[in-house]
């Protein structure tokens, strides 16, 4: 298998500068491919793809638009176009899977993993079945590439300060891609939206929440309009979604789909 580093994580940790393990990765840079479903322009993918740099070679490959919510979609009946954007940095008119697919099929056929994100906006419990975030890492898993999908939690309203969010991906990087994974798993990672300016997420690993969003629809000028809170969806003790409400970064190892007998 392309991955090859390291033992299981057994629970949360604080970050204390550059770590041994930071050390010994610089001295074998690594190859990252980085996509997301915000579109190629998104402040998330850039803050991404400067953090995985720390580690090694990183190519961009992103829709050219974005792409939020579009779940698993693929393209096979029609060309992609390609656009470069500079050196390592392009877009195509496709889906995050197929990001994917073109950046492990074509663009590094050498990438050690691929990361995903850091989307705009939570990817929680049942969301990562609709993520296109967190389908581009499943596609990629999928191939034998080992990936982690980025979200960032948003709960207050205006500007966000994405470079703290650069900081704790680093910190994750840093002790993911030590860990070995399941052939054809990924990992989920959400960061929290902290008013706490001088607390530290922990890093935690967690289940999935598998309750669903609290949601409804309203008629209105003969249409069908949704309405839901995503911050008052369900949060059993120790899930994901408890885990980044609470303050702290939820990490979560997706296995595999497995065939019912």
């Amino acid at each position: 298998p392309r991955w090859r580093r390291g033992m299981q994580p057994d629970g949360g940790c604080h970050y204390h500068g550059v770590s041994q393990s930071l050390s010994s990765l610089l001295e074998t840079p690594m190859r990252f491919l980085v996509t997301n479903d915000d579109g190629v322009h998104a402040p998330g993918i850039a803050i991404l793809a400067e953090a995985v740099a720390q580690f090694g070679a990183a190519t961009v490959i992103a829709p050219d638009e974005p792409a939020s919510g579009c779940s698993h979609l693929v393209n096979t009946g029609r060309p992609l176009k390609l656009t470069e954007h500079g050196e390592n940095r392009y877009s195509i008119d496709g889906s995050p899977a197929d990001c994917a697919r073109v950046g492990a099929l074509y663009l590094d056929t050498d990438a050690d993993w691929i990361v995903s994100g850091v989307n705009h906006g939570g990817n929680l419990g049942v969301d990562i079945f609709m993520s296109g975030t967190v389908a581009a890492v499943r596609e990629a898993a999928w191939l034998g590439l080992p990936g982690i999908a980025f979200s960032q939690y948003r709960k207050t309203p205006g500007e966000f300060d994405w470079s703290k969010t650069g900081r704790w991906v680093s910190r994750v990087v840093e002790q993911l891609v030590e860990d070995e994974l399941p052939p054809g798993a990924f990992w989920n990672v959400n960061f929290p939206d902290l008013t706490d300016e001088g607390r530290e997420p922990q890093i935690v690993f967690c289940g999935l929440e598998y309750g669903h969003l609290q949601m409804e629809y309203h008629h209105e000028d003969g249409a069908l309009h949704y309405r839901g809170v995503y911050h008052d969806r369900s949060r059993n003790p120790g899930s994901d979604v408890d885990v980044c409400f609470s303050g702290d970064i939820a990490v979560t190892q997706i296995l595999p789909q497995t065939t019912a007998h």
